[in-house]
């Protein structure tokens, strides 16, 4: 019984614990709701406003995306404008009276969008600013254009801009090395700057070279080195068509002939092995390769350049109906034959002519009747007056046949410089043509080197030996042979404290040929060895820095296929009773074939250089204005 009175009591007590917490499970209830209810609402605002922010930015991209079709639309519109203008209409004095006139018809440009939104778009500006033209004396080479447009999508608006940046000079002056065909480098070459090739960039470690007579193959450990220049401003970037427009050969025993392009490898597709592979062939990676169409390399016609510059110099003007008759009429001779143009020329009557290499006066003895003496010293003196014609040129002047200038005769062939750029015969507005209808001839061995500064066409061939210093654009119809020289540039003030450096830029339509006999040299050249020159050639070119020394201060460009063979380190020859190849020890010095680019060619010879046949457009980033 006691122990059922206690049953009975825990029971009454528990039944009362439970009647005590009625009501609790409501209000757990209730919370649990209205915890999810907030969390509920939160989850709704959050999708609401995230849906709202979608649609804002879906707006704003969208507005991008059509002022940036505008900016395109500006920019396509820009190089239709210049790509249907003629040779004579790009002229760096006038080509800015073109570029002023483009603003006119942005309303003609149409920016439109298929989206289903209330949008418009349109180009604001194409504003031509000549303030911030780069210029070398009155003459702008490069042009400055700055777009801008605008687009509203839904109520979002945005305005972008954009500079265009156009320059009227060759685009083989903006290479240290390349070829509008072929680029073929053998061997350990050194290029600082920027190099290009128009259809294949062949690598391998094989350089090449004759040697008594037999071609001999040399299998170096080293590839081409291509890094930025001196002073920065080309960065080493290699421009070609393509990537498998690049293709290697890495050889570790000797062959018996050339490797051709079908024996040799492409790059790999992975960005990693192709980036190890480039830095062995030519010690870049990915970001250096850039793509450049062909069509848009910016060329020149050596005739057609040689045909304009010889109406310029002959008119003394800028009468352009009078120079293109001049230019109608020499290239019909031209095309009946050199000697036909020669003719043509020497019967000129435009300009000042030289009759030819003057003959000095036969000596007299000393007892000679005085008639005889006067006679003869009135001859010395008129013959030295001739001579000294070529030393203080200020005028176009036709030289009569074939010219040698040997520091001895000749002294020199100079255009002395005017206080004022302007007026200056070699590089002012309106410069003067030294014409050599025949061949030229510069060669120098004494130890002071024999200045050239002046404008030069020559009908002929060109040969240049010895010590020469040039400031000098020269165009040349023959082939050119430089022979063992030391080319440099001369130095002149620039109305600082500072000292400017010109050059020699010489455009060739037959072969150029370089040969540097500094055979055997255990030591890099000197500076009065390293020659400081712009070549370029219509034809195709092979260079050789194997048992001889090339140093170059400028660069080197042909229009057909270009190849270089370079070793780097010591180059000894054979012993002449066992004979073979030269004996090449692959030391990291001296570098036997570098060449680095000079960026400020073009600005220390604009005025003679030759006209293109389009001109460059080279689009900036864009910048957002709101």
């Amino acid at each position: 019984m006691e122990f059922s009175k206690k049953k009975n009591g825990s029971l009454s007590r528990f039944v009362a614990k439970i009647e005590s917490e009625r009501g609790s499970a409501l209000v757990l209830v209730m919370f649990v709701v209205l915890l999810l209810t907030i969390l509920g609402l939160a989850v709704l605002g959050a999708t609401v406003g995230g849906a709202q922010r979608s649609e804002t930015r879906e707006n704003d991209v969208q507005s991008l995306h059509l002022a940036q079709k505008g900016l395109n639309e500006a920019a396509a519109y820009i190089q239709s404008e210049l790509q249907g203008l003629k040779l004579e209409d790009i002229d760096p004095q006038s080509l800015g009276d073109i570029l002023g006139k483009l603003d006119d018809n942005k309303s003609s440009l149409k920016v439109a969008t298929e989206l289903q939104s209330t949008s418009s778009g349109s180009v604001d500006g194409i504003e031509y600013d000549d303030t911030k033209n780069k210029q070398v004396g009155k003459q702008s080479i490069k042009y400055t254009i700055t777009i801008s447009s605008k687009a509203v999508v839904n109520g979002v608006e945005r305005t972008l801009r954009q500079q265009v940046i156009i320059d009227s000079y060759p685009d083989f002056l903006k290479y240290v090395f390349g070829s509008q065909k072929t680029l073929r480098l053998n061997g350990s070459p050194i290029l600082k700057g920027n190099v290009y090739a128009g259809e294949k960039l062949l690598v391998t470690n094989t350089p090449w070279y004759t040697y008594l007579g037999r071609r001999y193959p040399e299998v170096t450990k080293g590839f081409p080195r291509i890094t930025s220049n001196a002073d920065g401003s080309a960065l080493g970037e290699v421009h070609v068509q393509s990537i498998s427009s690049i293709k290697y050969k890495e050889r570790s025993q000797p062959v018996t002939s050339e490797d051709q392009e079908s024996d040799m490898t492409s790059l790999p597709e992975t960005e990693n092995e192709r980036n190890d592979i480039l830095n062995k062939i030519l010690h870049v990676n990915s970001s250096n390769i850039k793509i450049k169409e062909k069509n848009k390399f910016v060329q020149i016609n050596v005739e057609e350049s040689f045909f304009d510059k010889l109406a310029q110099g002959l008119t003394l003007s800028k009468d352009e109906a009078a120079q293109k008759t001049l230019r109608n009429s020499m290239r019909t001779q031209y095309k009946l034959g050199i000697a036909n143009l020669n003719s043509w020329i020497v019967a000129r009557p435009e300009v000042t002519h030289i009759q030819g290499m003057p003959v000095a006066p036969v000596k007299v003895l000393p007892d000679a009747e005085e008639a005889v003496v006067e006679q003869y010293e009135k001859d010395l003196n008129d013959y030295n007056m001739k001579l000294q014609q070529l030393e203080t040129l200020d005028s176009t002047m036709i030289f009569n046949g074939n010219l040698v200038v040997d520091g001895l005769a000749y002294k020199k062939l100079f255009y002395p410089p005017e206080t004022s750029t302007q007026n200056d015969p070699k590089s002012g507005e309106l410069p003067r043509w030294f014409i050599v209808a025949g061949n030229l001839e510069i060669n120098n061995f004494t130890a002071d080197f024999l200045p050239v500064r002046g404008n030069i066409l020559v009908t002929g061939n060109v040969k240049i030996k010895g010590n020469v210093e040039f400031d000098s654009t020269m165009l040349v119809l023959g082939e050119t042979t430089v022979e063992d020289a030391n080319i440099k540039g001369i130095r002149s003030s620039n109305g600082s404290n500072n000292e400017e450096t010109k050059e020699l830029v010489l455009i060739s339509k037959g072969k150029v040929l370089i040969n540097r006999l500094h055979a055997f040299a255990v030591n890099e050249p000197s500076v009065e060895e390293t020659m400081e020159a712009f070549f370029y050639t219509d034809s195709s070119g092979e260079l050789y820095g194997v048992g001889s020394m090339f140093h170059l201060i400028g660069g080197f460009f042909a229009k057909g296929n270009l190849t270089v063979n370079a070793v780097t380190g010591k180059v000894v020859e054979p012993d002449p009773l066992t004979g073979g190849g030269l004996v090449i020890s692959q030391t990291p010095a001296p570098e036997r074939f570098v060449i680095d680019y000079k960026p400020d060619i073009y600005e220390n010879q604009q005025s003679s250089l030759p006209r293109v046949q389009t001109v460059n457009v080279n689009v900036g980033p864009m910048q957002l204005v709101n």
